[in-house]
């Protein structure tokens, strides 16, 4: 038997028990706030049991109209000649949590407003006290009339009107004065609707947007349904979802899945004002994994709860797009009926109507079914189409289910869809639409699985599907001479591409191996294979997009972790890669896809290294894989040109050779003949002075351009890493890149470090240089007294990610050292935790490859125990790890509290 008393209720307000309650305690707050919190309370109670928005939403605003009805009678104001109005939102009787309740408080005249301002004003002041956030103005008539005529907002505001309480007449005339034919004719308000609605897509679909979507604003969201409400309201005097299918804008099957869409956004902005306390419209990081709970995403085997959340949404905002795009679309077409004069003939089948492209024989897809796929490169080569019309968008939806595994076995069909992907034109522009109506995710089941596919995390700035049509884009943007400077190898590389599709072909299948548990490149490289095998691709292009696809991470992985001046490493690089064909072809695909996954991320620095990694590999396999540079002949040749240069300012070799002392071989090939030169001049000009040396240059070194050099020489301390890091984060530096070395005769400290600002760009302002220069001195100067505990505050996104940090440990047997890998969450200080942690164990650092995305870090340390030797004891190699593990754990916990 059911426990009754477990059920959830909805609150209640009686009106006329209120207003009694009100008279006998005569001061309306005390009866008036709790009764708010109760209403909230139990409506959070009902929400979390039922997940039913759709009936909150509404039973709120009806208790708010309980509740302000009855302090409307307790204040005594006159029910002739003023009114008390809902409008915009609240007028729709639609009022989540936290949402603005608007308020007109309209009267017939000025005379009117005078007879009731201090009633009025004491109304108003009341709301205000009780806390109810309301928006509200105080109009006649005839002001109401003529800023409605001037001003689409109010104009809209004032057609989901209604009256609370006061003079009826009043909003029967407002009505009468605001038709479509007294102001804002339906085809003027549809346009200028249609253009706040492109104008706001806009605003909303940057990258941060993506990440933190907006439940309210952003495309497929609830204010596109809302902008279709309002155009129908003035299309047809009324803007339900059930008067759209009675005039025939929408089929039932529509009128449900908007109508499904509607609610699931209500559950997530209703989820979001009651978790935030306040409105909050966007899907914050810090609220995404509570809303996925309350809504009961549970974690899976392949998926976080919340990443399966949010690819709902996203799916819910695809579905929005395309109907919407469908309803927008069939009111143009209302507004511009096709004459003569706009047809266009296309063929047998298609007109252009008005520049959209129509269906002229209704059965055409049942028919020929081709026609689903064919209809997609035949619009890529028709240069003056605006879009599909509506009724093609219909049929297609309506028959896209006969595209089954016959169908992709088509040989006819899978030509047609590579005429497409061989396109000169609009390629991505056809495949977007082709998903958005859903044509490519039945005829690719593997992509179909990815669209709207997210991962949780801050280096995945879009879901699957967007950075998929972004990185093909790219590609082809790659052609023109508008991105060229930003990616000018790219640029060259692309016009010695013969196959482009080969290209287009591994962007779109490089991610699909998402949808299947493991290693998601080597899933993608199968699928990619019998993909272009089922497609006909010669097996040399098939192989190449299989290979670009298992490996389209390689060359970004290197970039970062490669010694890009080591000839070993740029060795082991190129054998893997093999040609240059199959470099150059990755290249293009590498720049393509990181910059896609997160814009922010490629910077100046990023784009060089990538750029010096393709050159360095590029004279590898010129020279051929069999003649191996040896890093001595490097070196020697390295050492000659910097004497030279230092001769030309005056400096002897003997002074050279004095001032390198024995700082390694290691030294010469990073830092390259114009850093040696640089930082041999600068150690001079220092002469024997026991301070610090730190000078600080825009980098002319081709590996970090457009980053900021750090050069740091003086005696070497235990704790110099982990001063000089703290030092940089206080500073709000970005560290890119150290090299840590000393000179074994004079044990001086010959450190590197390449950063970046706040915004990832070279310092430029001379007076921030020399605040950079002095901060450091000063730190620098007695490093055992500098405290490395960093107090700045982590970002509330950062504190949202729980990254566990993980230590490996292995040695390098041809550099005689230790390689420690860290991967740990991203916070203020982590590098100088590091550093206090391996001075304790008294390792000394060589060097360090930084590497942040997103709210990771993956960072190596290159390291020797006490005496200069790899640590090759397991236990104190476990204790090592245990130590860093423990220490950032913790260090993560203490700035997450904060």
């Amino acid at each position: 038997m059911t426990d009754l008393s477990d059920m959830p209720v909805l609150p209640q307000v009686d009106e006329d028990a209120l207003l009694e309650e009100l008279k006998e305690k005569s001061l309306p707050l005390p009866v008036i706030k709790p009764l708010l919190t109760r209403i909230q309370n139990e409506a959070h109670h009902y929400f979390r049991e039922t997940l039913d928005a759709d009936l909150l939403v509404r039973h709120r605003a009806t208790l708010i109209d309980r509740v302000l009805r009855a302090l409307w009678r307790f204040r005594n104001i006159a029910t002739q000649d003023i009114a008390l109005i809902a409008v915009g939102g609240y007028g729709r009787a639609e009022l989540h949590p936290h949402s603005d309740i608007d308020l007109l408080l309209l009267a017939r005249d000025e005379d009117s407003i005078n007879r009731h301002a201090s009633d009025l004003q004491d109304f108003i002041t009341l709301l205000w006290d009780i806390k109810l956030d309301i928006g509200h103005s105080v109009r006649t008539l005839d002001e109401c009339v003529t800023e409605a005529e001037g001003d689409l907002t109010i104009i809209t505001n004032l057609l989901e009107s209604r009256t609370l309480i006061g003079d009826e007449t009043l909003h029967s005339e407002l009505r009468a004065r605001i038709t479509p034919e007294a102001q804002w004719p339906a085809a003027v308000f549809f346009e200028a609707k249609s253009e706040e609605l492109n104008t706001r897509h806009d605003k909303h679909n940057s990258a941060d947007y993506n990440l933190e979507p907006n439940v309210k604003n952003s495309p497929g969201a609830l204010r596109d349904i809302q902008t279709i409400t309002w155009v129908a309201i003035r299309h047809f005097g009324k803007g339900t979802l059930q008067a759209l299918e009675d005039n025939g804008f929408l089929t039932e099957f529509e009128h449900k899945r908007l109508a499904s869409s509607v609610s699931f956004l209500w559950e997530v902005r209703y989820a979001l004002h009651m978790l935030a306390g306040r409105e909050e419209d966007r899907l914050l990081f810090d609220l995404q994994t509570q809303v996925a709970e309350v809504l009961g995403y549970k974690d899976t085997g392949r998926q976080l709860g919340v990443e399966r959340f949010m690819s709902q949404f996203y799916r819910h905002q695809l579905s929005t797009m395309e109907l919407s795009d469908m309803l927008m679309m069939h009111f143009t077409e209302d507004y511009m009926q096709c004459d003569d004069d706009t047809i266009t003939p296309v063929n047998e089948h298609f007109v252009l109507c008005n520049g959209y492209l129509q269906l002229t024989t209704p059965d055409l897809f049942e028919k020929e079914p081709a026609w689903l796929l064919r209809v997609f490169p035949m619009l890529a080569q028709i240069s003056e189409s605006k879009g599909i019309h509506s009724a093609t968008i219909r049929a297609l939806r309506d028959n896209r289910n006969l595209i089954d595994e016959e169908y992709r076995q088509n040989p006819e069909h899978n030509a047609i869809f590579m005429t497409l992907m061989r396109s000169r034109s609009r390629v991505v522009r056809e495949l977007s639409r082709m998903m958005r109506y859903g044509i490519l995710g039945r005829y690719i089941p593997s992509f179909g699985r990815v669209i709207g596919m997210m991962e949780y995390d801050l280096l995945h700035k879009y879901t699957v599907d967007e950075h998929t049509f972004r990185m093909i884009r790219l590609l082809r943007h790659f052609r023109y001479g508008d991105v060229r400077e930003r990616f000018p190898i790219a640029s060259r590389l692309i016009h010695k591409v013969h196959k482009k599709e080969v290209l287009y072909l591994a962007a779109l299948l490089h991610d699909v191996g998402k949808s299947r548990e493991g290693d998601h490149a080597a899933n993608g490289g199968e699928i990619a294979e019998a993909f272009c095998i089922q497609h006909g691709l010669k097996p040399a292009d098939t192989h190449m997009v299989t290979w670009l696809v298992s490996n389209h991470l390689l060359m970004s992985n290197a970039s970062q972790r490669l010694d890009l001046s080591n000839p070993d490493d740029i060795h082991q690089f190129a054998v893997e890669v093999g040609d240059q064909y199959h470099l150059d072809m990755l290249f293009l695909i590498s720049v393509a896809d990181t910059h896609s996954t997160n814009p922010e991320l490629w910077t100046p620095w990023r784009a060089e290294q990538m750029r010096e990694l393709y050159r360095n590999t590029q004279a590898a396999l010129r020279r051929g894989l069999e003649n191996r540079l040896h890093k001595d002949d490097v070196i020697e040749e390295i050492q000659q040109e910097a004497i030279a240069q230092l001769q030309d300012y005056g400096l002897p070799e003997a002074r050279a050779r004095e001032i390198w002392g024995q700082p390694g071989e290691d030294y010469f090939l990073r830092e390259g003949v114009d850093n040696i030169v640089w930082q041999t001049r600068e150690i001079d000009a220092h002469g024997n002075s026991a301070k610090p040396l730190v000078s600080v240059r825009q980098t002319s070194d081709r590996q970090f351009e457009g980053a900021t050099q750090i050069f740091l020489f003086m005696k070497d301390q235990p704790n110099l890493f982990a001063v000089t890091t703290a030092t940089l984060d206080q500073l709000n530096l970005n560290i890119q890149d150290a090299r840590i070395m000393t000179s074994e005769s004079e044990n001086n400290a010959v450190d590197t470090y390449i950063v970046l600002d706040e915004n990832n760009e070279a310092i430029t302002d001379p007076e921030r240089i020399r605040v950079i220069r002095n901060t450091l001195c000063d730190a620098l100067d007695e490093p055992e007294e500098f405290d490395t505990i960093i107090r700045r505050r982590t970002s509330r996104v950062l504190k949202q990610f729980d990254v566990p940090t993980q230590v490996t440990i292995s040695n390098d047997p041809l550099m005689r050292r230790t390689v420690l890998e860290v991967t740990a969450a991203d916070r203020p200080g982590l590098l100088a935790r590091v550093g206090s942690i391996l001075m304790d164990f008294g390792a000394q650092l060589q060097g360090a490859k930084i590497l942040t995305e997103g709210e990771q870090v993956s960072d190596i340390f290159f390291i020797v125990d006490a005496n200069g030797e790899p640590y090759s004891d397991p236990a104190s190699c476990e204790e090592l790890c245990k130590a860093l593990e423990d220490g950032l754990d913790e260090q993560v916990e203490e700035q997450s509290a904060v």
